[in-house]
Order: structure tokens, then C-alpha cells, then sequence
């Protein structure tokens, strides 16, 4: 019994306490005019029982006088008739209770339009030798900047996909949202894809003819691509992405290439594709190590001048990376283009409160009873 009472007596408490907390500035009612009607009956009765109603245990010349030194004073009046102002206020409440009284609530949803966008970094064994005198490869060089770009991007919504390219396509990591995930992939993805029997290798060097790969260790995977820069089939394989997995619904898609654009073929007809399909190119041409570029006889000057021009063509934009700063203001350009717009709905709704009225009417019912009790055992009324 005691453990119900306790249980009883917390949750009266709770009740009163967030009654005392109300904001009454606040407090709207929904059903004002049912506890109006039902007041007007009680105050109906009441009144029907004050002027015509009859007390059945009474009657008229029964009973004997009371001697006046034994009649109740004014304050022992007031103090018996607290039990039944008690007895009103806890009416009262009820009443409120009754009204359904609610706090109008408001809450801002925060939609971010999310956006598409593949990532395509060039990892051929050219982005292995030092870029610039900074004691860096140039696909590290870049990787870094990368990764401080999708910590600004976090929060945007992005449906993100990453790519590596050499003499083949690679896809990484799926479409995905989760930025953190995203972050770990792109991390961890290597700088250099090469053959393990590249000359730029410094144990394939032993006299030190060739520039040499400085990428570390561990960010080269050796496999049986041997290092070169074809561009086209990675395009080829995007686009095909694109219209398999891309998300019909998002509407603003973006592909961003990093390379040194020492590429082997003409990208026209792929760039033409991306234009028609509305998929803007963002180009970030990381300036190539010359020496390298001649040693092995490649045409990547003339071959990258003629990619960043159809690039422009096709409504594409490029940003020519030859130090840090260049290309943390490439990276801080295309965060301002790709910001996704932000809608703001509000929502409307009630939280009802009747519970808090009623609980002070349950406290008020509860020591009116008790202070009845115990006032009518000393009462010496007749």
C-alpha cells in the first residue's frame, strides 16, 4: 500500500511542480466553451440548492437554543468553512482541466538541398615526383588541401562519390552522404597508382637518371596499371555512373578533377556529354613537374592547354594550381559555388497541458478531505 501511495504522491508532485512552471502568458484553451457551459451549471445548481433547496435533516423548531458562550466565533467560522473553499478552488480546476489548455508550440526544420558531385583524382605515377620544392609528391600536395575542402563541405548534404584514375578507372567509394566516412576513404586512398617496374622508382634508378617518385611508401599501390594518364576512360566510366547511380532528384551535379592533366587523349566528346547532362566540371590543373614531363617524353604541356580550354568550352571552370595558396582559394571558390540553398518549415503544433490543472485539483481534493476530517472531529456543532 505505502509503495502506491509514494507512487501516488510523486506524480501529484510532478504535476504541481510544472503547473508552478507554467508560463500562463502562454496558455491558450480549446475547448473554452465546454468548461464555460459546464461552470454555469455548477453555479445553476448551486444558486437552485442556496435559495430552494432543503437541508432533509433539518427542519423548522427542531433541536433547542444554543447558549451564546457556546456558539462558534467568526474566526472558527472562517476556519471551518476552508475545507469548502477547498472544495470550490478544486472545482475550478477542474474546470480548467476541462478547458484543455495548451502551449503553442513552433519548431524550424532545416532542409539542406543536397547536391551530387564525383571526385576524380589523377594518380598516375607524375603525380608521385615533387611539386614545387615543398619536399612533397604532388598527389599528397593535393590530397591535403582535398581533405580540408570536405571538412568545409561538412554539414552541406553532399551525395559525394570518389574516383582515381592512372591508365584506368577506379571507383573508391560509392555515392555517399555520411561526410565522415567519406573523409576516411578519401584519406586513405593512395596518391600513386604504378608499376612496380616504374623507372621513377628509386630501386629501379640505381644511377639516377630519372626523377624520382618521392610519394611515400605506402600511398603507392603497385598493381599492373603502369602509370599513365588516360583521362577519357575515366570520363566514359563517370558518365555512365552518373546516369546508373545518380540520384534523379538531385538536380545541381558536379564533377571535380584534380590532375596535372598530362593527359594522353582528346577529351572533347566526354566533356560534351557532361555539358548535356548538366554536370559543371570544376578542373584543378596541379602545375607539372617539368623535369619529369621531359625525362619521360611526354606531351603534357600542349595536352593540358588544350584540356583546360575545352573545359571553359563546355561551361566548365579552371583553376591553375602552382603553390598552396592557389589552391586553397580553388578549393574556397568551389565550396562558395556548390553552397547548398537551406529552406527553413515551420511547424505548428499543441502540447496540451491538462494534466498540470488537474494534479493541483487531485492535491486540493486530497486536503480538503483531510482537513474536513479532521476539523469534523471538533466540531461541536449540532
Amino acid at each position: 500500500m505505502f509503495p502506491n501511495v509514494f507512487y501516488i504522491w510523486e506524480l501529484v508532485k510532478a504535476g504541481l511542480i510544472s503547473f508552478r512552471d507554467t508560463n500562463f502568458e502562454l496558455v491558450r484553451f480549446e475547448s473554452l466553451g465546454l468548461a464555460f457551459g459546464a461552470g454555469l451549471f455548477i453555479a445553476a445548481v448551486l444558486v437552485y440548492k442556496l435559495l430552494w433547496g432543503r437541508n432533509k435533516f433539518s427542519h423548522i423548531v427542531s433541536g433547542h437554543r444554543i447558549p451564546k458562550e457556546d456558539q462558534q466565533g467568526k474566526l472558527a467560522k472562517l476556519i471551518f468553512l476552508i475545507p469548502k473553499i477547498l472544495i470550490g478552488m478544486t472545482v475550478f480546476f477542474m474546470l480548467v482541466s476541462l478547458a484543455n489548455p495548451y502551449l503553442p508550440k513552433t519548431t524550424i526544420e532545416q532542409i539542406v538541398e543536397s547536391r551530387e558531385r564525383v571526385d576524380l583524382f589523377d594518380v598516375s605515377s607524375s603525380k608521385g615526383w615533387e611539386f614545387e620544392h615543398t619536399g612533397k609528391a604532388a598527389g599528397q600536395f593535393g590530397r591535403e588541401a582535398f581533405l580540408k575542402f570536405l571538412d568545409m563541405r561538412r554539414g552541406q548534404n553532399d551525395r559525394v562519390s570518389l574516383w582515381l584514375f592512372a591508365s584506368e578507372p577506379h571507383l573508391r567509394e560509392d555515392f555517399i552522404i555520411d561526410d565522415d566516412v567519406y573523409i576516411i576513404e578519401a584519406e586513405d586512398a593512395p596518391y600513386v597508382m604504378t608499376s612496380s617496374y616504374h623507372a621513377g622508382l628509386p630501386e629501379n634508378d640505381p644511377y639516377n637518371y630519372y626523377i624520382d617518385i618521392i610519394a611515400p611508401r605506402d600511398r603507392i599501390q603497385f598493381d599492373a596499371d603502369l602509370g599513365g594518364t588516360k583521362l577519357n576512360p575515366a570520363l566514359d566510366a563517370i558518365i555512365q555512373y552518373f546516369d546508373r547511380e545518380g540520384n534523379k532528384k538531385i538536380k545541381h551535379k558536379a564533377l571535380l578533377i584534380e590532375t596535372d592533366a598530362a593527359v594522353e587523349e582528346n577529351a572533347e566528346p566526354q566533356l560534351r556529354k557532361l555539358q548535356k547532362r548538366g554536370i559543371k566540371v570544376y578542373l584543378l590543373h596541379i602545375k607539372p613537374n617539368e623535369l619529369g614531363e621531359s625525362q619521360f617524353g611526354t606531351q603534357g604541356v600542349i595536352n593540358a592547354e588544350l584540356l583546360k580550354n575545352q573545359v571553359r568550352q563546355f561551361g566548365g571552370k579552371v583553376y591553375d594550381i602552382r603553390d598552396s595558396r592557389s589552391l586553397e582559394r580553388a578549393y574556397q571558390d568551389i565550396n562558395k559555388l556548390e553552397k547548398a540553398p537551406i529552406s527553413l518549415t515551420k511547424h505548428l503544433f499543441k502540447v496540451f497541458i491538462y494534466q498540470r490543472p488537474l494534479m493541483v485539483a487531485v492535491a486540493l481534493i486530497f486536503l480538503a478531505i483531510g482537513l474536513g476530517s479532521i476539523m469534523n472531529y471538533f466540531d461541536e456543532n449540532p
